[in-house]
């Protein structure tokens, strides 16, 4: 408790201040007029001081030291004791296991990029690079694919085994890449079904499937865990894919999903193909989002909803199975709310987004509130932490936000 000219301010435990004047002070008001406005000054200090202020103190992030040599060469994927970050730094990819909170418990290098030496070139001048970084979880295995450039070829490689014991882990070859690749990211996707990680990867120019298209180049499914990876499922001739995340990939129970952005009809467009196998097989392709360059998708049920930047505008559409045609989704002016301790991305209003996180998921990125997101964002949900990964500086640094009341709050990672 201070005085201050007749008047004391004492801090309660919720924060705020209560202001006293004592009795003498209070005569003296009735005596002269210039006390007055004395104690009126000070009771207006009193009142400034008694405004709540809002705390500046910013929760801390973490921030990986190591500068990326590639906007796209991180990924952040959910797994069932929290998330795992994968970063290439410089030629190697380092993996960090989180808990649910998205504490930091061990970080591990789990591939070394073997050297190679451009002709003329001092030892030490490497010049091979690791453009682009994919993740997934399946119990308790890790699968990691990426795309690699050296001085000779730019190839798609892989990795699977468990997240607690590496020592099964393999690399995986797949084949070579067609330059110019997507950047910084849209090359590589990866799920899993039926127990088994599948990648979709960018090949080389392959024929297109129609006489009036050009400039195709090729897509395909690869099975991989421990062995050598072998194909599975029906190959894709794009016409000129987009220059930025042109392929998406989701596996919800029997029903796979996956789209690819093409310029071939000038602007861009995304086809987004549906098969089902069981209980009933069915196929079919929608062409949706025209003129918009994808961001990304995710799987909310049984239905994938595709986002897209529209000219500024952020659009989405709901991607259905059987004959139901794909609807709009309004999220332009989506916010993050929490109901019953979990967070819900939604739009009120008719076709607004709704997008509750229960369980653990990958892939929301692309529907984050601006306030949320970081540049070239990941985010997941652990069950307990939003995780947002984004690169600010050349460094990849992650952020955290649980659920207060009805709010989602930022929190410490450190």
């Amino acid at each position: 408790m201070t005085a201050v000219g007749g008047a004391s301010d004492e801090r309660r435990g919720d924060g705020h201040i209560a202001v006293t004047v004592n009795p003498g002070c209070a005569r003296a008001m009735s005596a002269r007029l210039g006390t007055w406005l004395a104690i009126l000054l000070v009771c207006q200090a009193c009142q400034d001081r008694a405004r709540p202020h809002e705390s500046k103190v910013v929760p801390k992030a973490m921030t990986s030291h190591p500068s990326l040599q590639r906007v796209g060469a991180f990924d952040l994927a959910s797994s069932d004791a929290g998330a795992v970050l994968i970063i290439a730094e410089q030629a190697q990819l380092q993996m960090t296991l989180l808990d649910l909170a998205g504490r930091v418990q061990k970080t591990e290098t789990l591939y070394t990029a073997e050297a190679t030496r451009a002709p003329g070139a001092s030892p030490g001048q490497e010049s091979f690079e690791i453009e682009e970084v994919v993740a997934a979880t399946l119990d308790t295995r890790l699968a990691v694919a990426w795309i690699e450039r050296d001085r000779l070829s730019t190839r798609a490689l892989g990795l699977s085994g468990s997240l607690s014991n590496r020592s099964d882990t393999r690399i995986i070859s797949m084949p070579d890449v067609q330059q110019p690749i997507a950047l910084p990211r849209g090359n590589l996707a990866l799920g899993s079904t039926d127990g088994h990680f599948v990648a979709l990867t960018r090949g080389e120019s392959t024929p297109c499937a129609e006489q009036a298209q050009r400039d195709c180049v090729g897509y395909s499914f690869f099975r991989f865990d421990s062995g050598e990876p072998h194909r599975s499922g029906p190959p894709l001739a794009v016409p000129e894919p987009c220059a930025e995340n042109a392929l998406n990939f989701a596996v919800s129970g029997a029903r796979w999903y996956y789209g690819v952005c093409s310029r071939g009809s000038g602007s861009p467009v995304t086809t987004v193909f549906t098969i089902q196998n069981e209980p009933s097989y069915y196929a079919r392709a929608d062409r949706v989002l025209e003129g918009c360059a994808p961001t990304g998708a995710v799987v909310v049920k049984d239905d994938l909803i595709v986002a897209g930047d529209c000219a500024g505008t952020r659009r989405a559409v709901r991607v259905r199975g059987g004959d139901r045609a794909p609807e709009e989704v309004r999220m332009d002016r989506s916010e993050a709310v929490c109901e019953s301790g979990k967070p819900l991305i939604v739009q009120r209003g008719l076709s607004g987004l709704e997008l509750p996180l229960n369980g653990r998921q990958d892939r929301l990125e692309a529907f984050l509130p601006a306030r949320f997101s970081l540049p070239r964002a990941r985010a997941v949900w652990t069950g307990q932490t939003l995780l947002v990964a984004g690169v600010i500086d050349s460094k990849v640094t992650l952020k955290g936000y649980r659920c207060d009341s009805t709010l989602l709050r930022e929190v410490a990672l450190e």
